[in-house]
């Protein structure tokens, strides 16, 4: 009978392979040598992310904003960098099996709408540049896609079968022995999960280091700044300018841990957006909505 492992090199490494049978045979590896990381990652590889996980980083690309012009089709919408930054960084939640049916797009692009309350402030900001406003769309070429996101996803669960191999697991007859077993277990695979997203192949007593990824880094940064500018200028209501101050103690809190809480993030970013909100004056401003976004 065929080994399992071996197998799944051979899949990993043909091109006709499908991606999403690669990742059902890494599955039942990970599975039967019982190695929960693993079999956490490509179920959520084979499922897709929820909205509050964190992504690996090869799962954020950053696309090109366009408007949707009734004559033209899509034409580039240009923004100040600092606005333009956040609204560019796409967050690829889907599964394996969807994103394949996204990369045959015949046109070799796809677009994205923005979320109801980003797309009526960026269609204000428009109206008041030029009188016109047009929906705005992000475009994401597909071999980002491809080979952005599919194709790094297959070369990992490549990596790791090689791994496997080279240490003689190889599960003949399409089961593992104990001392098989025994060997996996004394490993550490990390494939990218709530606070970093590198692949680190060692032993459990290794050291590694984790990073928040790239994007939420620069959105949480960029809002703690725009934060103390909204409270320095003086022209909250006393309730929600404390409000606010303990919202960024929070957030700052989180900025210099070294292993930021991707939730206790979200939430408070949802109640410096209600707070915000409430407020008079409209201060939720252009610059401070897309950070929020990105971190909602």
């Amino acid at each position: 009978m065929p080994a399992l492992v071996p197998e799944l090199v051979h899949a990993a490494m043909e091109p006709s392979t499908s991606p999403s049978d690669v990742l059902r045979q890494a599955l039942v590896v990970a599975r039967r040598l019982a190695v929960p990381e693993l079999t956490d990652w490509i179920s959520r590889e084979l499922n897709g992310y929820d909205s509050d996980e964190v992504l690996p980083d090869y799962r954020r690309v950053q696309g090109q904003l366009m408007v949707e012009h009734p004559i033209r089709g899509a034409i580039s919408f240009f923004l100040p960098p600092d606005i333009a930054a956040p609204l560019s960084d796409f967050e690829m939640r889907q599964s394996v099996p969807e994103l394949m049916q996204l990369a045959q797009s015949t046109t070799n692009v796809c677009y994205r709408y923005f979320p109801l309350e980003v797309e009526h402030m960026l269609m204000q900001q428009m109206r008041k540049g030029n009188g016109v406003a047009m929906r705005p769309v992000l475009m994401i070429h597909v071999v980002q896609i491809q080979g952005g996101v599919i194709e790094k996803v297959k070369t990992r669960v490549l990596e790791w079968a090689l791994d496997l191999e080279a240490k003689g697991v190889l599960g003949e007859g399409m089961t593992f022995t104990p001392q098989e077993k025994q060997t996996v277990q004394e490993q550490h695979y990390h494939f990218g999960d709530v606070s970093g997203s590198q692949i680190q192949i060692g032993s459990n007593g290794s050291n590694q280091t984790q990073t928040q990824t790239g994007g939420d880094t620069a959105a949480l940064s960029a809002l703690i700044d725009v934060l103390r500018e909204v409270i320095q200028q003086g022209s909250l209501e006393v309730e929600a300018r404390e409000e606010l101050q303990a919202e960024l103690a929070t957030l700052q809190a989180q900025a210099a841990s070294p292993k930021p809480k991707r939730a206790i993030i979200k939430a408070t970013a949802g109640s410096i957006k209600a707070v915000l909100e409430n407020a008079a004056g409209g201060v939720l401003s252009a610059k401070v909505l897309p950070y929020l976004t990105a971190l909602l």
